[in-house]
């Protein structure tokens, strides 16, 4: 009786730490010291013949350390990006600036750039930006 009563016990003690481990979970971009205002933009419906779609991602140095971004890769070719080439320095704001072209593209879209970044401490983290929306053909409505 004793040994089922300890092994109740510890597999109780091993859910609540497995828990707290869960609810402690990092927050996109702490490892470096930065904070994103938004990971994700949804530009909703759009033409495929429309002009392509841009959305500036700002992101704020919150450690005490200079953030560099070693690079920003599109998902695919119709997703292209720009970002700061000089490290950001600690409490300023830095913009990667994502673009999508609609053309050849049909339906939901969810395209997505991975930025490296680096900060002057060494410490290095990869986080994904995302835009994503739907595309109609030229002809159909946008409704």
């Amino acid at each position: 009786m004793k040994t089922i009563y300890k092994i109740t016990l510890l597999l109780c003690v091993l859910m609540a730490a497995t828990a707290d481990s869960r609810a402690a979970r990092r927050v996109p971009g702490d490892k470096v010291g930065i904070a994103f205002d938004s990971l994700v933009y949804d530009f909703g419906t759009i033409r495929e013949n429309d002009k392509e779609v841009r959305h500036d991602f700002t992101f704020t140095v919150t450690g005490s350390q200079p953030v560099a971004i070693l690079y920003a890769t599109p998902s695919c070719g119709c997703t292209a990006s720009d970002f700061p080439r000089k490290p950001t320095a600690a409490g300023e704001k830095g913009t990667i600036k994502v673009s999508f072209n609609p053309k050849g593209q049909r339906g939901e879209v969810d395209k997505d750039v991975r930025v490296r970044f680096k900060n002057g401490a060494g410490k290095s983290e990869q986080l994904t930006l995302r835009i994503k929306g739907c595309v109609v053909p030229q002809g159909e409505s946008k409704n």
